[in-house]
């Protein structure tokens, strides 16, 4: 009997916590009066996203209870963009000095998501160093799509947008500064405890098959939501997650899936402070993808340069080998890359005596890529053999490529024996070359900056080649 009271109220416990947790966290809303040289101007309201950006939205509560923004400018004034405020600078300072920040504010390190920059978003405004927020933010007056992903998003206007228009609007310097000083006092003024409402799937519909790497996900536009959570699953009832991906719109593409497998995918609602229910389920079945034949999976032995096999895949017209040593396939992890593969088999190189890897092969149609297959591991067996010393003098290397994985660019650090003209070149997953640059380069170790621009998340080579020399290095894109 007290064995069974006990499990009874471990059980309540844990409903009660699962209860509490769906439930979130009630969104703090903030009034903003603002005044223009001394003079009322207008009052708008914004709520903050503690489910989305926690410590920002601590920092901002935690400035508004000590009185920190009171008295501070909007300093800046960007129509069709931004206003920006906040800084302790612009109470007593020269106008000068507005926008700098004070050195000794505490910072808040950088909380990303998928929250879309669109009209009446709160942001954390920082300097080059992506965790330097302090008390500074901007409101976006129009889609500033540009910045997702490299800002902090932590809330939104909901009244008084027309008042943030008319502060955007005031004559300015051309440091955009307006000429006469608007300050803001900003209070707590309540909470927001609404749940969104759960969305509806509609595409695609249930039970798809032969869905492929364009196939789109969408669902109802649920009103106050910033931000979904979809979840695909090899298993109805989502005991494992395969893929989760959070998106700020109401659609997405299909993840890297494997071929030839059922998903079932749901979707669930967030306003920045709870979260909805999540959607009934719909199923999917991927189209084909290769097969793997050799080695086979569990296999031990496997010699270190073994002539990988799989079966064909209609209309496929080439292949990409891909050999890691762990699952995640990361360009850190990756130790044989090679893609426009014609046949189905290719050997493999680059391996080590005694080591587990893992591997997998994708069938493309032109630039379209296919599915991945399943991933087999496999072990090498002992080495033989005296590797022979390469006596070849090189003119040059790649001492290190960073970031990796990629956004923006990468910086090359390059050693060369002599002053010369590099020409880099990097490589899709096809093999299309994507990217040429010529980098001058000179006789020392020195680093050399590459813009990446409008390039899609994936794995590419990079190729450096000079004074007849060529060495490649493997980059992933975020």
């Amino acid at each position: 009997m007290l064995k069974k009271i006990i499990a009874n109220s471990l059980l309540s416990l844990l409903l009660l916590c699962n209860t509490l947790f769906a439930q979130g966290i009630d969104k703090p809303i903030y009034q903003i009066i603002t005044h223009r040289a001394g003079t009322y101007l207008g009052t708008f309201k914004m709520e903050l996203f503690p489910l989305i950006a926690p410590n920002h939205v601590r920092n901002f509560d935690s400035l508004t209870t000590a009185l920190a923004f009171d008295s501070t400018a909007f300093h800046r004034v960007v129509p069709g963009f931004v206003i920006q405020g906040g800084d302790p600078n612009s109470i007593h300072g020269p106008i000068s000095t507005w926008g700098q920040g004070n050195i000794n504010q505490p910072t808040v390190n950088a909380e990303f998501s998928a929250v879309r920059h669109l009209r009446g978003i709160v942001g954390a405004a920082r300097n080059a160093n992506i965790n330097s927020a302090t008390s500074q933010f901007y409101i976006c007056v129009a889609p500033a799509t540009f910045l997702d992903g490299q800002y902090t998003v932590y809330g939104k206007v909901t009244e008084g947008m027309a008042v943030v228009d008319t502060i955007v609007s005031q004559p300015r310097d051309v440091n955009d500064v307006p000429l006469q000083k608007i300050e803001m006092f900003v209070s707590k003024i309540g909470f927001n405890d609404t749940i969104p409402a759960t969305p509806t799937l509609t595409s695609p519909a249930n039970n798809l098959l032969n869905a492929g790497n364009s196939q789109n996900f969408q669902w109802t536009a649920i009103n106050g939501a910033v931000l979904y959570t979809i979840e695909f699953s090899t298993d109805s009832l989502f005991s494992i997650i395969n893929y989760l991906r959070n998106v700020g719109i109401n659609s997405t593409t299909m993840p890297n899936v494997l071929g030839n497998t059922t998903y079932y995918w749901r979707v669930k609602a967030n306003n920045g402070g709870h979260e909805s229910s999540y959607s009934n389920y719909r199923s999917f079945t991927t189209k084909a993808a290769p097969q793997l034949i050799y080695p086979a999976n569990l296999d031990t032995g496997i010699a270190l340069t073994p002539v990988c096999k799989w079966t064909s895949v209609p209309g496929a017209t080439s292949y990409l080998l891909q050999v890691c040593s762990n699952t995640s396939f990361s360009a850190g992890a990756m130790v044989f890359f090679q893609s426009g593969i014609t046949d189905t088999s290719f050997q493999a190189s680059g391996l080590h005596p005694n080591t587990t890897y893992y591997w997998r092969v994708r069938g493309n149609q032109g630039a379209v890529q296919g599915l991945s297959s399943q991933v087999n591991s496999f072990t090498t067996g002992i080495s033989v053999g005296i590797p022979q010393l390469d006596s070849k003098p090189t003119s040059f290397k790649i001492s290190k490529l960073f970031p990796n994985p990629a956004q923006n660019e990468i910086t090359l650090e390059l050693e060369v024996a002599s002053a010369g003209m590099a020409q880099l070149n990097l490589l899709d997953e096809n093999g299309k070359n994507v990217l040429t640059q010529y980098l001058q380069v000179e006789k020392q170790k020195k680093n050399y900056t590459i813009p990446l621009k409008n390039l899609s998340a994936g794995i590419y080579t990079l190729h450096v080649s000079f004074k007849n020399e060529n060495h490649s290095r493997l980059l992933e894109i975020h």
